[in-house]
């Protein structure tokens, strides 16, 4: 059927929306994977298969496999654009050679928001695509559409959104809340409410009027909060119009822009995957509020708080604690495990599950992220975790206290208060600034802290964490420890020392993976040293087990020191990096006289001591550099 000119005008919101999925959005005539209306019928056996009909889009998912797109304007056509798209779709399939399983059918228009819904066919019949549970919301990637075609049904249990798009998404929602006048404190409450609004029905229509919109939005976030218990936090996320009517318009387009990008992230399915990516947008969000720095929000990343989790064997039965549970990232790596071990958490969820914060805008921020996880009975207040208690005693505590900025730092004050606490023999993880646990350049406070730590707990496991595990949000060194509460350390008790490396880089600009890891090597063997304590080998620079000498409990001064600043694995990559290029090397160089270089073996320099510097990693990259530009240029490569 032919489209209107406004419907028409669709066609840009459509190829955007794929293109963010990692669709190729040229025509298949030019090397692309999406025909636009007219563009079939350059294709013959489409152009004969539709007889006639032209549809708003068909993406070619594999060679003879096709996804229809159907789009109307108004947005209570739906049911129309989905019979036309399985029409379309039907007429395929019965052609020789081709195939079409999915279909979709999208609503609006650029003055609105847009509505997609997808359905596949299974066994015979058209049915709703489902990702993680919840109906799909938006476009799918080119990956998930292929696993559709292979289950040959229409659901998706690992559903989740590419880290890049993620990202890219996050900033977008950050900068059309900005756009829209919303202050940078309170975006993460805007998202937290519109996501609350959207968890049982986020196909919502959109009013014209700001005000309706606000209303509507907040009522039912104020309604799932109530219906868990919570509703006295409402006042912390509720959404408030601008005080000046000529701001509204901007305003309502802000909301609507965050509501329409959340969607086509297929947002409620996102949430319901196995990642704390509810957490992650915090994250992102309160990057931008200055005053998250000034208060020592720091959160913290979710492989970590995953990492805590694990190697400290949280179970159904453990009561769990987090009295600095920020947005509640390590409640959910907990209650993540919990589910992995057994079939129904219910029990875990409403009693075994308890965090402090401070903030009631961060504890809201918590309890919404619980509700996303499944979880909304867990015991999340409002409170100072220093002074506060919970009304049972916990056997897994897990924290990252709020980091003292222009303070003293006391940090360390929140592990003894949660100590004293738990149950006898329980276990707690805790990051900490390197300041808490080393034996210099600190005062009396954190020095008095460690002797009575020993004198009534024992250590159990002190990691050295990467040195930018914050940055750029704090840029300070922290440790990782596991102390078992309420059994005074004895001299000969052994203490797994170990420097733990994510492979991650970060920078202002983002974050990427590379070089070498341990984190999950690592997680397997502390894990195995506190349930078991079996030794792992020691590994130079990497992991000892070693009874603590005094109070000095910084783990590397329990580890070889070596080159401070050059790992081996990395001296070893880089060398073979350096090998494998020059071994693809198309010609051998011509042989020349080399320079009068000084030769080493390579072991030789793992065996330096250099006492911190960094001369040696420098020396052995610039040799390197060196050696592959000589032999681009017909020098041979010194040893």
């Amino acid at each position: 059927m032919m489209a209107s000119e406004s419907e028409a005008r669709l066609h840009g919101f459509i190829l955007d929306s794929l293109s963010a999925m990692g669709w190729n959005r040229r025509s298949p005539q030019f090397g692309g994977q999406v025909f636009t209306q007219h563009e079939v019928n350059r294709d013959d056996q489409l152009r004969a298969a539709l007889q006639g009909g032209v549809p708003e889009n068909v993406i070619v998912v594999n060679p003879g496999m096709y996804w229809v797109v159907e789009a109307k304007r108004g947005s209570d056509q739906m049911e129309q654009a989905i019979d036309e798209a399985c029409d379309y779709a039907d007429r395929i399939n019965a052609a020789e050679g081709l195939s079409s399983q999915i279909v979709t059918g999208v609503v609006g228009s650029p003055d609105s928001i847009h509505e997609i819904q997808t359905y596949c066919r299974s066994e015979g019949t058209w049915r709703r695509l489902a990702l993680n549970g919840r109906f799909a919301t938006g476009f799918i990637s080119p990956e998930q559409a292929i696993s559709l075609l292979h289950c040959g049904g229409a659901e998706l249990v690992e559903y989740e959104v590419d880290d890049e798009l993620f990202n890219n998404m996050a900033d977008s929602i950050n900068q059309a809340l900005h756009s829209g006048g919303i202050n940078k404190r309170n975006r993460a409450g805007v998202l937290a409410s519109i996501l609350l609004a959207l968890a049982n029905d986020p196909n919502t229509r959109i009013t014209s009027d700001l005000s309706t919109l606000i209303s509507d939005i907040n009522q039912r976030a104020k309604r799932e909060l109530e219906r868990y218990g919570k509703g006295r936090f409402f006042s912390e996320i509720e959404i408030h119009p601008p005080t000046s009517d000529d701001n509204h318009v901007r305003h309502r387009q802000a909301l609507v822009s965050c509501i329409e990008k959340l969607r086509s992230l297929n947002i409620t399915s996102a949430i319901n995957s196995g990642r704390d990516i509810l957490g992650t947008f915090y994250e992102q969000f309160l990057a931008y509020a200055n005053d998250a720095k000034e208060l020592g929000i720091v959160l913290t990343p979710r492989h970590i708080t995953r990492f805590g989790a694990e190697i400290i064997d949280v179970s159904p039965t453990d009561i769990v604690f987090d009295p600095a549970c920020g947005t509640g990232g390590f409640l959910v790596a907990a209650l993540d495990r919990v589910r992995s071990q057994v079939d129904d958490v219910q029990q875990f969820q409403e009693g075994n599950l308890h965090g402090i914060d401070n903030d009631p805008m961060i504890a809201t921020l918590a309890i919404v992220n619980m509700i996303f996880r499944g979880d909304g009975s867990s015991n999340i207040v409002e409170g100072d975790g220093l002074t506060s208690s919970i009304p049972v005693r916990p056997n897994k505590v897990l924290m990252n206290p709020p980091f003292a900025l222009d303070e003293p730092q006391e940090e360390w004050r929140f592990v003894e208060r949660s100590l004293d606490q738990m149950a006898q023999g329980g276990l707690i993880f805790a990051i900490l600034p390197t300041t808490s646990v080393g034996s210099s350049n600190n005062g009396r406070g954190e020095r008095a802290w460690r002797k009575r730590l020993l004198g009534r707990h024992t250590l159990k496991v002190t990691l050295r964490l990467p040195e930018d595990l914050f940055y750029p949000h704090v840029k300070k060194g922290t440790v990782g420890v596991v102390i078992e509460a309420h059994r005074p350390h004895r001299p000969d008790d052994l203490v797994f020392w170990a420097v733990l490396d994510d492979g991650i880089k970060r920078s202002k600009l983002g974050r990427q993976s590379e070089g070498p890891r341990n984190i999950g090597e690592l997680q397997s063997a502390v894990g195995n040293f506190l349930r078991t304590g079996t030794q792992p080998i020691n590994v130079p620079r990497k992991v000892s087990c070693k009874p603590a000498e005094g109070i000095d409990l910084y783990p590397m001064t329990y580890l070889d020191a070596g080159i401070q600043s050059l790992d081996v694995q990395e001296v070893q990559w880089s060398l073979e990096d350096a090998h494998l290029r020059l071994s693809r090397a198309k010609t051998p160089p011509p042989q020349q006289e080399p320079p009068n270089w000084p030769t080493f073996e390579s072991w030789t320099l793992f065996q330096k001591r250099s006492a911190g510097k960094v001369g040696v990693k420098k020396t052995l990259q610039s040799a390197i550099s060196h050696s592959l530009a000589l032999h681009s240029s017909g020098m041979v490569f010194p040893h």
